[in-house]
């Protein structure tokens, strides 16, 4: 007869044939001993295995999600891929050498406009181009807005006729936010901002078969473009790989791991993903010599240039008339 405690619960006893029944603890909801600092922190912030599968998941989230923007009916994704390719790489090099504020932020209204044109939302270029890169220039040119490096008209005087100094560097008495200095610090953020716009867009809208295929109007190398293209083709099977090889060490331990146990899985992983990349491009060698590999890759889709194509060279080609005719007639560049 099992005994009875305190509280009214019934405890664990013999049963009828006299055999103690072990319940184990967490059954009985009884506290368990608390985890030694290392292990109860990993258990609340999770173990380099849950943030590696979610690094991982992460990457393969965003290939399937460029991969299905480029598949999308929008203006951009029905241009030809080399029309494409050239016309953007000419406004990524008026956004470099524009000076005016005014035709580096036309080219940002553009990308929004081509954007929305092409189905892909402005949250989508947003993530990708106006959040870390466009604030990480900031930080690197919020010195040169300073007197310290372009000095010119004050507009906001942090201090004045005051000595600061930490340790042997001492600073100058005037700190000032000049004239010169915000706008060069404007010119670098407006164009980091609009060429990196400019990138998302032609990667977004452009498959990347098709995006190393254009390469060959800049007549770049074959043998360049046919390893970027096995690059992108193949890294996509060894970070599957590498999936399943942390979720089978996941599924197999049982709570946390300590650091010792994760250097030598993660010592053990990287020789066995090297010694896989390394096999799986040897079967891929001979996989293409057998099929009449000769130096030369060829595709089975081809695409043809067509009236869209043509309206688009047209409208580019006044675009960048339009520009240097501004540039040329205002004497500073355009």
């Amino acid at each position: 007869m099992p005994s009875s405690d305190a509280s009214g619960s019934e405890a664990p006893g013999p049963d009828d044939e006299g055999v103690a029944l072990d319940v184990p603890d967490w059954l009985l909801g009884r506290a368990q001993p608390s985890l030694p600092r290392e292990r109860s922190w990993r258990a609340r912030h999770g173990s380099f295995l849950e943030k590696t599968l979610g690094g991982i998941a992460h990457l393969v989230d965003s290939t399937l999600a460029s991969e299905a923007a480029s598949a999308r009916n929008g203006l951009l994704q029905r241009l030809d891929p080399r029309v494409k390719l050239t016309s953007f790489v000419g406004l990524m090099i008026v956004g470099v050498l524009a000076h005016r504020l005014s035709t580096l932020g036309a080219l940002i209204v553009l990308s929004v406009v081509l954007a929305l044109a092409s189905h892909l939302g402005l949250r989508r270029l947003a993530i990708r181009a106006w959040i870390f890169i466009p604030l990480l220039t900031v930080l690197i040119a919020l010195p040169a807005t300073t007197n310290w490096v372009s000095p010119g008209h004050p507009l906001l005087t942090c201090w004045h006729d005051s000595r600061a100094a930490f340790g042997p560097i001492h600073l100058p008495s005037t700190l000032a936010i000049t004239e010169p200095g915000l706008l060069s610090a404007a010119q670098l953020v407006l164009r980091v901002t609009a060429v990196v716009s400019l990138a998302v867009l032609l990667t977004l809208t452009t498959k990347w078969n098709e995006l190393l295929r254009a390469l060959r109007v800049f007549r770049a190398p074959k043998m360049f473009v046919f390893m970027l293209a096995v690059t992108y083709r193949y890294v996509h099977l060894l970070i599957r790989f590498l999936r399943d090889m942390l979720l089978a060490r996941k599924s197999r331990v049982v709570g946390p791991s300590s650091a010792a146990e994760n250097r030598r899985f993660l010592g053990a992983g990287a020789a066995a993903l090297f010694g896989k990349s390394q096999a799986m491009g040897e079967q891929v060698h001979s996989a293409m010599l057998a099929r009449g590999y000769r130096g030369e890759v060829r595709t089975l889709g081809s695409r043809h240039l067509d009236r869209l194509d043509l309206v688009w060279t047209l409208s580019m080609s006044g675009v960048f008339a339009v520009m240097i005719w501004l540039g040329l007639a205002s004497g500073r560049g355009f």
